[in-house]
This record gives structure tokens, sequence and C-alpha cells, in this order.
């Protein structure tokens, strides 16, 4: 169960990510890395996102300022789900290294 949890969910849910959002980052037949970024960065990043909406200030302002707090926030997200790819492709090759030296008897596989 720790495996599906800390390796092949996170692989699945970046994978269905990717896919999903292929008709956003696809511009003219190449990769968009800003808007790359906001799709993979935007789920993994709401967390991090302030929203400050000043009070008695104009309307252009709270959208402006709403804006940078979804860029920054996807960005900030963007760094989390890379990070979070990594370590579930580490647990990954760490269960099976670990598998297959229990298999062979800590022996080196030559």
């Amino acid at each position: 169960m720790k495996l599906v949890r800390k390796s092949i969910l996170p692989i699945v849910a970046l994978m269905m990510i990717a896919v999903l959002g292929k008709c956003i980052y696809m511009v003219d037949g190449q990769i968009d890395l800003f808007r790359l970024c906001m799709v993979f960065g935007v789920p993994f990043g709401i967390p991090h996102m302030l929203f400050v909406v000043p009070i008695g200030r104009e309307i252009s302002k709270g959208i402006g300022i709403l804006a940078l707090n979804v860029i920054m926030g996807a960005l900030i997200g963007c760094v989390i789900a890379a990070i979070s790819a990594v370590k579930a492709v580490g647990y990954l090759a760490y269960v099976v290294g670990t598998a297959i030296m229990r298999r062979t008897g800590n022996r080196v596989p030559y």
C-alpha cells in the first residue's frame, strides 16, 4: 500500500495532468513552457497561492494581484510537481532495487 501511495499514484496523477492538459500547453505543435508550468503548477500550487484582495481599492488592482498570485502559485507548484515526480521515481527505483537484492540473496547480480 505504501508503494501505491508514495510512487504509483503521483506518477499516474502527473501523467493524467500531462495528457489532459496537452491541448492547453501545445501551441502550433510546440510546447509553450509558461503554459506547461501553469498546467502542472496550478494543481500542486493551489495551497501556496495567497489571495489578497485590497479593500477600498480599484477593481483592476485587485484583479491584477489575483492574477499575480495565481502565476506565483503556479510557479511554486511547478517546482513542487517536479520534486514530487523525482521522489516518486526514486522511491520506485528503491523498492525495485530492494526486491532484486532480496531475490538474489544480497549478491551483486552480474
